[in-house]
């Protein structure tokens, strides 16, 4: 398999988690849910311990989808990822999955040691490396901010947005009045974070 994006998932404080099934029973599900979007090449499968893998077509749909992963997380769990773009291959079985090898899975590797580096001061979650990496990364650290300074009402309502529901639509679900509703997308930046997916959407039509 060549020219894919690989991505690496980790959980960000995995040592503190209360409830590790959860935590994965909450990653697995998000991913399922961000499918329906952004279809992977190879569905997001656990390896070991707190980290998951998945393989995207392009950059582009990996980006995307780290994005709508973190949002449809919510409060659930807290994670990072490392993106690499390159070569992919499958080397054999493995407990949980196949064992993949390629430039793509040492990027993506460092790629999210970068992104522990970076979280360490920031709201960065999500780091490229390969072709396409800079303006990428350029795009990444702007979203990881807006992503991680929401509350997760406002990730759930951007979630909702980028969905095409309603203001009213969200209100009813969320239980609060539609003026709530646009003050947060206003004051989160989940308006223009939806609007930004709007593009993307609209550039794979």
């Amino acid at each position: 398999m060549h020219d894919v994006a690989a991505v690496i998932l980790d959980v960000v404080g995995s040592r503190n988690l209360e409830d590790r099934v959860a935590a994965q029973r909450a990653i697995a599900d998000a991913f399922a849910q961000v499918n329906e979007v952004v279809a992977p090449v190879r569905t997001a499968w656990p390896t070991f311990a707190d980290e998951f893998q998945v393989i995207y077509r392009t950059l582009d749909d990996a980006c995307a989808a780290t994005g709508l992963v973190r949002l449809a997380l919510a409060d659930a769990v807290d994670v990072r990822f490392g993106i690499g773009v390159g070569d992919s291959r499958e080397v054999g079985p493995g407990a949980t999955g196949p064992v993949l090898d390629g430039d793509a899975w040492w990027r993506a590797r460092n790629a999210i040691e970068e992104a522990e580096k970076r979280g360490a001061r920031s709201g960065t979650r999500t780091w490229v490396e390969g072709e396409g990496s800079v303006p990428a990364n350029v795009s990444l650290l702007l979203r990881d901010h807006l992503i991680s300074a929401m509350r997760p009402r406002e990730k759930r309502i951007t979630l909702q947005l980028i969905s095409g529901r309603t203001q009213r639509e969200i209100a009813d679900s969320e239980g609060i009045t539609q003026a709530a509703v646009s003050q947060a997308a206003k004051k989160s930046g989940a308006t223009t974070l939806a609007q930004s997916y709007e593009v993307w959407l609209a550039a794979r039509a």
